[in-house]
C-alpha cells in the first residue's frame, strides 16, 4: 500500500502494460447533498416518482444476465392510491400498467407477465406522496432485493465489481429523461494505481427514456476488486450493478444493487454475517485527487469493538477483509473479529469524501486460481449452461453501498421469502438512542435501545412492511439467506423526508 502511494512512477508503468486503457483526468469529486439519496417523499410533495433501471433482463449470447423481477410498491399513506408503471425497453414501445395499492400496504407486480423484451426499465409514478418502489430480482444463481431510485444524478459509483473468469459484472444505465444523456465510464482496480477507462466507454449515448447495458468484463482485465464510476457530461441517469458468480470455480451468487450517487466522509453498514460459510469484506473507493486515510470499525450491541486504518490513493480502490479472530495474523488490510453478526462503520480522518461498499458471500469460497474441491464446482454442459445447484446447498452474494448518514425515520420493505429476516439498526451517534419498530397491519411496536455507535440485529417475519422511528439518527437495513438454497440479500431501508426537513 505504501509503495502505491509514494511511487507515482508506477502509475505510468501500469498504463503502459495495458494498451487497451488510457489515463483519465478528472476534477476533484465533491461531497453531494441529500438530494442524491433516495427517500420517501413527505406530505409537502404532491406526487411520488421512482426509477428502476433493471426491471427485466434476458440472457443474451453477447451480454446480459437472466433476471426476472418482481416490482414491489409500498404506500405509506393511509388512503389507497393507483400507481402508474411505465415499462421501457430499447426494442419495443413502452408499456403502461396500473397497480392499486391500499393504504399502509405493499403490492407486487411480476414484470415478466407484461413484457418479454431483452432489457426493461421501469418508471413508477403515484399521484400522492409517501409511495416507495423496490424490486426482488431472481436469477438461476440466486435472488436479491434492491430499492429503485427516487433521484437521477450526474455521477454514480459502484464499489464491488469482479471480472474474473467465473464472474459476470454488468452495468444497467437508465435515462428516464426526455433528452439524450452522454456518459463516461472510468474504473479502478486493486492491481493498478489510479483510474483508467477504455476509449470505447467515453461519450456513450444513453437515448432519451431508454436503457443501455455495459458488460464490464468485455472492457477491462480480469480483476478480483473493481470499482466503476459513471459520469454524465450531458443529462442525468440512474445506474444498477448486476454481479454473478457462476459456480465454475466454486463460488455461486447473484447480486443486483443500485449504485450510489453520493460521496461522504462516513458510511454505515448495519448488517454483516461472518462464519464458516460466510465471508465479509469492505471495499472503499476514493473518487478524489487526494489520498484518503480511512478507518474501518466493527460495531456490536456494545458499540465499537475493533478497527483498522488504511489509505486509499487518488481515484483508487482498496479492499479490507473482515476475518474470524482465530485467523488473526499481521497482514495488511485485514480486520479480525470474534463476532458472527455485527455492523461496520467506515470513516475518513482527513475529510476526504469516499464511497464504501460491503460484500458478503455465503457457501463455497473458491475463485479462479483458488478453486473449491471438485465436488463443489458447477460444471457447464454441452450447451454452455451451468449445472443446477445441488439440492439444499446454501450460497449467495450480497453487495451494498450502505448509508452515508443516519435519519430518524426509515421505511423497510421485507419481501415474502422463506425463513426469518435479520433486521439491523445501527446508532450513528455518540449518545444512546431509543428506536421504535412498527409493522404495518399489525398492532405491534418494539422498542430497541442502542448504545453509542452500537448495532442490534432483530429476527423478523418476512412479508412485512416496517417503519423505524428513533429519537436521534440511526441507519436501518436487513439481511436474509435463502434456507437450503441460493440467495443472499442485503435489504436497504429508505429514509423518510419529513415536512420539517
Amino acid at each position: 500500500m505504501l509503495a502505491r502511494l509514494v511511487l507515482p512512477g508506477l502509475i505510468v508503468v501500469g498504463f503502459l502494460i495495458d494498451d487497451q486503457t488510457q489515463p483519465v483526468s478528472d476534477d476533484r469529486a465533491e461531497t453531494l447533498g441529500l438530494d442524491t439519496e433516495s427517500s420517501v417523499s413527505g406530505s409537502e410533495s404532491l406526487t411520488s416518482t421512482w426509477y428502476c433501471p433493471t426491471a427485466h433482463s434476458r440472457e443474451l449470447e453477447v451480454v446480459g444476465v437472466d433476471a426476472r423481477t418482481e416490482l414491489i410498491v409500498t404506500n405509506t399513506a393511509a388512503e389507497p392510491t393507483r400507481v402508474t408503471i411505465y415499462l421501457m425497453s430499447p426494442t419495443s414501445a413502452r408499456r403502461l400498467v396500473h397497480l392499486e395499492v391500499p393504504g399502509l400496504s405493499s403490492r407486487s407486480l411480476e414484470v415478466s407477465d407484461h413484457t418479454a423484451d431483452e432489457l426493461v426499465s421501469a418508471l413508477v409514478e403515484a399521484p400522492i406522496s409517501g409511495v416507495a418502489a423496490s424490486r426482488r430480482i431472481h436469477s438461476v444463481f440466486g435472488s436479491d432485493v434492491v430499492s429503485c431510485s427516487s433521484v437521477v444524478a450526474k455521477a454514480w459509483y459502484v464499489t464491488s465489481g469482479d471480472t474474473q473468469a467465473d464472474a459476470m459484472s454488468q452495468l444497467v444505465i437508465y435515462n428516464p429523461l426526455p433528452t439524450d444523456a452522454v456518459v463516461d465510464l472510468s474504473f479502478a482496480s486493486e492491481a493498478e494505481a489510479g483510474s483508467y477507462t477504455p476509449p470505447e466507454l467515453v461519450g456513450l449515448v444513453v437515448p432519451a427514456t431508454n436503457t443501455i447495458s455495459v458488460d464490464l468484463g468485455a472492457h477491462v482485465r480480469r480483476r478480483d476488486v473493481l470499482s466503476a464510476t459513471v459520469k454524465a457530461r450531458l443529462g442525468s441517469v440512474v445506474v444498477d450493478h448486476i454481479q454473478t458468480f457462476d459456480g465454475s470455480s466454486g463460488r455461486v451468487g447473484f447480486s443486483a444493487a443500485l449504485a450510489t450517487a453520493t460521496t461522504s466522509q462516513s458510511w454505515y453498514h448495519p448488517a454483516a454475517l461472518l462464519g464458516e460459510k460466510e465471508g465479509v469484506s469492505v471495499v472503499v473507493t476514493n473518487p478524489t485527487d487526494l489520498v484518503a486515510d480511512v478507518e474501518v470499525t466493527v460495531v456490536s450491541a456494545e458499540g465499537k469493538v475493533g478497527s483498522m486504518i488504511t489509505s486509499v490513493g487518488p481515484y483508487d480502490v482498496t479492499e479490507v477483509q473482515v476475518l474470524p479472530k482465530e485467523d488473526e495474523k499481521l497482514v495488511a488490510n485485514r480486520l479480525f473479529t470474534s463476532y458472527e453478526s455485527f455492523g461496520v462503520i467506515v470513516e475518513t480522518s482527513d475529510g476526504v469524501p469516499i464511497v464504501s461498499g460491503l460484500q458478503i458471500t455465503s457457501g463455497p469460497k473458491g475463485s479462479p486460481g483458488k478453486e473449491s474441491p471438485k465436488q463443489e464446482l458447477l460444471r457447464v454442459n454441452d450447451e454452455g449452461e451451468a449445472a443446477p445447484l445441488p439440492v439444499g446447498r446454501e450460497s449467495g452474494l450480497s453487495l451494498t453501498a450502505g448509508a452515508p448518514s443516519g435519519a430518524r425515520d426509515w421505511l423497510l420493505v421485507l419481501p415474502d421469502v422463506p425463513g426469518e429476516i435479520l433486521v439491523a439498526i445501527e446508532n450513528t451517534g455518540s449518545s444512546s438512542v431509543t428506536a421504535s419498530v412498527i409493522r404495518y397491519g399489525k398492532r405491534q411496536r418494539y422498542e430497541v435501545k442502542l448504545a453509542a455507535f452500537a448495532t442490534k440485529h432483530l429476527p423478523m417475519a418476512s412479508g412485512s412492511t416496517i417503519e423505524v422511528n428513533s429519537d436521534s439518527e440511526v441507519v436501518v437495513s436487513a439481511i436474509h439467506q435463502e434456507p437450503k438454497g441460493a440467495g443472499l440479500s442485503s435489504i436497504s431501508a429508505i429514509k423518510f423526508v419529513r415536512d420539517s426537513e
